[in-house]
């Protein structure tokens, strides 16, 4: 038997699920279940992927969707690709139902969270102290002229992880104010590379003093350097911790192996591989992620960090968020990305010209206001009309650089 699993996580979770459910498979006397990961990319393509799926066929020949944040998920649910799963009422019982006022699963059983995941800053602190810069602890910390160029992210097109950074920043500080944040920040970033783990590699090979990043790939990174030289900061008020889910998708082939599977990742057994060290009941490769397991926090090889203890007075809109996924990867991608030149051009003068006010609010002022970005979101399936939009934002971007440059 087989289960295809779509899905944009690094390698070597993928390897130890596989190796972990095989174990499981034959500690409980069950059938051999070969695991096929299907993997296309980041989370936006894994999503794009589906789409085609679906809209060529009722049945998309994949088991399960797993990984890339839960907002993903709520799309996908919305747009009637997945199936209400049965878990054990065991297991559910050692999973709270909420996190930080966030929900861990599905109430209708559509999706479940596996791992739970906060969102903020990796840093380089022998970099810090050689520049003479003050630790970032804030998203607003990373717009400051100091850190020009010296600041790292990933692409949201493709990282559903740095998409989460930039929804969490435009919902902290609130639309207008969000969107002054990020001009700034991606003004001061370097370049931009292209998943999540991008921005806390450049930050531990010393290229730049900070980067947005998902909590396992800072203490991936933190890890491999180790001396304390990095550091990791979850901007108070002004994040979340969100679960990573997984989801059997509808007319899945397999649906008793994925439902298995479903049991097994969110089992005891299955918790404990994100987090146990190495050498551990076979475990190979360390994964630091945070389990949706409550009991996992009560093991001395557990996170020291208990993301159920996690405090917080901002509230994420999932709606919101899922509603203009795609439209503001385009709007940042096309005024933002793409000409990331002209805008580090344009920043670079301001900044020489002891920031000027009126020029500082041409900078960052939003291409449309949020209310307009839902409206156009409800017509992107249109790709006439996203083609004319973007072509327009495009075009506006590079004259407003282009303008903002001359001295």
């Amino acid at each position: 038997m087989k289960l295809l699993i779509i899905s944009p996580h690094r390698r070597e979770v993928k390897l130890e699920y596989s190796r972990a459910f095989k174990e499981w498979l034959q500690e409980n006397n069950k059938p051999y279940i070969e695991i096929v990961w299907l993997d296309v990319g980041g989370t936006s393509k894994m999503l794009k992927d589906l789409e085609s799926r679906f809209n060529n066929s009722d049945f998309p020949d994949v088991d399960i969707m797993f990984g890339g944040g839960v907002d993903p998920f709520i799309r996908s649910k919305s747009a009637g690709w997945l199936q209400p799963a049965n878990i054990s009422q065991q297991i559910l019982s050692e999973i709270p139902d909420e996190c930080a006022g966030f929900p861990v699963y599905d109430k209708e059983m559509y999706w479940f969270g596996v791992a739970l995941s906060g969102f903020g800053i990796v840093y380089n602190n022998p970099l810090i102290d050689q520049l003479g810069l003050t630790t970032p602890k804030s998203w607003e910390d990373l717009t400051t002229p100091e850190f020009f160029t010296w600041v790292a992210s990933g692409d949201p097109r493709s990282s559903g992880s740095v998409h989460m950074c930039y929804e969490i920043i435009l919902q902290a500080y609130g639309y207008e104010k969000g969107w002054e944040i990020i001009t700034k920040l991606c003004a001061n970033i370097r370049k931009f590379g292209e998943g999540g783990g991008e921005g806390p590699r450049e930050v531990a090979s010393g290229e730049v003093v900070a980067g947005l990043a998902i909590d396992q790939y800072a203490e991936t990174a933190i890890k491999s350097v180790g001396n304390n030289a990095l550091g990791f900061s979850l901007p108070d008020n002004a994040t979340v911790v969100n679960p990573d889910a997984i989801a059997i998708l509808k007319n899945a082939p397999n649906k008793d192996s994925a439902e298995m599977f479903l049991n097994f990742v969110l089992s005891f057994d299955g918790q404990k591989i994100l987090c146990q060290p190495i050498g551990q009941d076979g475990q190979m490769n360390n994964l630091y992620r945070m389990p949706v397991n409550k009991n996992i926090y009560t093991k001395d090889w557990a996170p020291k960090a208990n993301p159920y203890d996690f405090k917080s007075n901002f509230k994420y809109n999932t709606d919101i968020a899922s509603k203009r996924w795609n439209v503001l990867n385009s709007m940042m991608g096309t005024t933002l990305i793409d000409p990331h030149k002209n805008l580090q051009k344009a920043w670079k003068t301001i900044i020489d010209q002891n920031l000027p006010e009126e020029k500082l609010k041409i900078l960052y002022a939003p291409p449309v206001s949020e209310e307009e970005l839902l409206q156009i979101a409800e017509s992107w399936s249109d790709n006439r009309y996203k083609l004319e939009i973007t072509t327009q934002w495009a075009q506006n971007a590079q004259k407003k650089y282009k303008s903002l440059a001359e001295k």
